[in-house]
């Protein structure tokens, strides 16, 4: 029996799944982002508005392999059907949520010798023709898109984050959803956060740079957006998406706090001590 404190995420389950949609979705909703954004504030908002599918991080190395086993899908191909079979709305609407490590993780399972292992080339060595290959290598899995970005402006909150997330296992608070309780606790890592500034910055150049490549103009929104006024970003963002519905209470609660904020706080200040030492030896002569 599941502990109340460890509940699987509840749009993850079979009782999330839609009727049996038969063929591929007649449109695709992409949300396009990075681990920490908001993504699933924003998916929630998408799910609970009606209509629009259910965004989740399908693609993704930590979610995929337990959906697909409930499905029966142990390779790509399958899980792809079956995820357009059991996650596409009566309405033909498929959504999902990518990070860009995902697509690169599914180009290389599907292309090994055209695209290279995930996290090995950096943005700066891809061509425009890669992106546009990447795409058409897409084709099929998110058929008709229409691509949503969300990004974090504040890196160094994002990445604090990230590290304290996986620290404690506390990816989400929704209560009564998911874990409630930490199973690990949150401490200062200097290098690890500047790892995942870097990881960030590096996935958003990639965003940046296949929008560009494939004449693809996004809607765009932040998570500075979503946490300054929420109901009025959520609502621009459905109606963008041809969705007049009101927007749907949030579910899940504010993780930062105090402690974070310090984290947050005495990694700048290290940051800005190194920079100072950095430009005093690079003076000398």
């Amino acid at each position: 029996m599941t502990s109340p404190l460890t509940r699987p995420y509840d749009l993850a389950l079979a009782s999330a799944d839609f009727p049996p949609w038969a063929g591929l979705p007649r449109r695709t909703v992409i949300v396009c982002s990075h681990p920490r954004s908001g993504s699933t504030l924003v998916g929630e908002a998408i799910r609970f508005a009606g209509g629009l599918g259910c965004p989740l991080e399908y693609l993704h190395r930590g979610f995929r392999p337990t959906i697909a086993e409930r499905w029966g899908a142990p390779d790509l191909a399958s899980f792809v059907a079956a995820l357009h079979r059991h996650r596409t709305e009566p309405n033909g609407v498929f959504s999902i949520k990518v990070f860009w490590q995902d697509l690169e993780e599914v180009a290389h399972e599907r292309a090994p010798t055209r695209f290279p292992p995930p996290a090995v080339t950096a943005p700066d060595a891809w061509r425009d023709h890669d992106y546009r290959d990447l795409l058409s290598l897409l084709g099929d899995i998110l058929p008709n898109p229409v691509w949503v970005h969300l990004e974090r402006q504040d890196r160094v909150r994002q990445a604090v984050s990230a590290v304290v997330a996986a620290q404690t296992g506390l990816w989400r608070s929704i209560p009564g959803v998911g874990r409630q309780t930490a199973v690990g606790s949150a401490e200062y890592d200097y290098d690890r956060i500047l790892g995942m500034v870097a990881f960030a910055e590096q996935s958003h150049a990639h965003w940046h740079a296949f929008f560009a490549a494939n004449g693809l103009t996004p809607y765009r929104l932040t998570y500075e957006e979503l946490a300054r006024d929420f109901e009025r970003t959520v609502q621009a963002l459905l109606a963008a998406l041809g969705n007049d519905s009101a927007v749907p209470p949030r579910r899940m609660q504010r993780q930062s706090g105090s402690a974070t904020e310090e984290m947050v706080l005495r990694f700048l200040r290290e940051y800005a001590a190194r920079a100072a030492v950095d430009q005093t030896r690079s003076s000398r002569p």
